[in-house]
């Protein structure tokens, strides 16, 4: 596919420098969200919060994936990139992003046209997407076909260095031999500090806030993980996204169940998941995700009924040191309203709204004609 003065085509190995060069003129500028996907979208008082610190590689996260580029006069001017959901016939749009210029909009254009044209070869039944709430994205989507269906609010935990007086977490975050420099300590496969029914309160610190038993969450526990996911979302939501039971088996290891706006973007090193039990059903579920570059990843459920604030101070106990030290990202649907007000009270800031949008390729299956005899 060509362009007005480029063309479009496949990413290659000796791209790799002009496409990290590329990301950084783009993401560096004041109006990086309205050339790229902008997730979440940068603030003055926190620049450093972008899609480019979020990725520190251009290579692909999740193969099989594609990779496009547009090309004018030899220069590289815009990347559009996908993964490949596992499990899955979908494809995550992980980047779509222009240089600076009066033909940015056109370039990104052809860009998302040819990922479409590349996904109906491969036969890809869905395309999602999330992106900043700005005119430039939306009409963009929209023109090709893209339903925005969720709105997600991006929440800032910051490093323990820039919070304040918050004793309780500057206590979990100094406490020793109960985590690794690199991440959670694992036993069994699970997260150590996560065994059931355990209560482990700050060393020495009888006014501790309050800390609810966390159980490790894993494949037996896919029903009720499920179940708390049906509460939290409402039922036109829910059929977009098409979760099963067996789509939550895997929680505990892969991280890419429940779908957010940053899952797809980030490097995790290491997947944890908890839950809390309330009345013989999950009143509360918090996925963990480290990363070795820039901050963690948490998305949590909180159940009506639960104390989502005690939740997320014991999930906040769960995690690793190195968590608290390079601060945390947790997305959080606006329908959520239980678990914002949860992060609320443990110190969550929010740095950025995005939209999620989905393409549904729908095969249309024609009925036979009724036709008269002939005799």
């Amino acid at each position: 596919m060509t362009m007005a003065t480029g063309s479009v085509r496949a990413a290659r190995l000796t791209d790799r420098q002009a496409l990290v060069d590329l990301s950084r003129r783009v993401h560096a500028s004041g109006d990086a969200h309205r050339r790229s996907l902008g997730v979440p979208a940068p603030l003055a008082h926190r620049p450093q919060i972008s899609l480019a610190s979020l990725i520190p590689t251009w290579l692909p996260l999740r193969p099989p994936s594609v990779h496009l580029v547009a090309e004018s006069d030899g220069q590289l001017v815009g990347s559009c990139r996908a993964i490949e959901e596992p499990h899955r016939e979908d494809w995550v749009i992980t980047e779509l992003d222009a240089a600076d210029g009066p033909m940015a909009s056109e370039i990104r254009w052809s860009l998302l046209e040819a990922l479409i044209e590349e996904g109906q070869k491969k036969a890809i039944a869905r395309y999602h997407a999330a992106c900043s709430d700005v005119r430039e994205n939306l009409e963009l989507f929209g023109q090709a076909g893209f339903m925005a269906y969720a709105q997600e609010e991006i929440l800032y935990l910051p490093p323990i260095g820039e919070r304040g007086a918050r004793g309780w977490l500057r206590r979990v975050a100094a406490r020793d031999g109960r985590t690794r420099r690199d991440g959670p300590a694992q036993r069994d496969g699970r997260l150590d500090h996560a065994e059931t029914g355990k209560r482990r309160e700050p060393a020495g610190d009888s006014s501790a806030a309050p800390h609810q038993p966390m159980q490790a969450a894993g494949a037996p526990d896919a029903w009720h993980l499920f179940d708390l996911w049906s509460h939290a979302t409402p039922p036109a939501i829910a059929r977009v996204e098409g979760y099963s039971a067996a789509d939550w088996e895997a929680v505990g290891h892969e991280a890419t169940v429940p779908r957010s706006s940053l899952n797809p973007l980030l490097h995790f090193s290491e997947v944890g998941a908890w839950f809390v039990p309330l009345d013989q059903r999950a009143g509360g579920f918090a996925q963990y995700g480290a990363c070795r570059e820039g901050p963690h990843y948490l998305r949590f459920l909180v159940r009506d009924g639960t104390d989502g604030a005690a939740f997320l101070r014991s999930t906040l106990r769960s995690v690793s040191r190195d968590a608290l030290v390079a601060g945390i990202l947790a997305p959080v649907r606006t329908y959520e309203s239980t678990g914002m007000r949860a992060a609320t009270a443990v110190g969550f800031e929010p740095i950025g709204r995005v939209t999620m949008l989905v393409r549904e390729v729908r095969a249309m299956v024609r009925e036979p004609a009724l036709v008269p005899a002939i005799h």
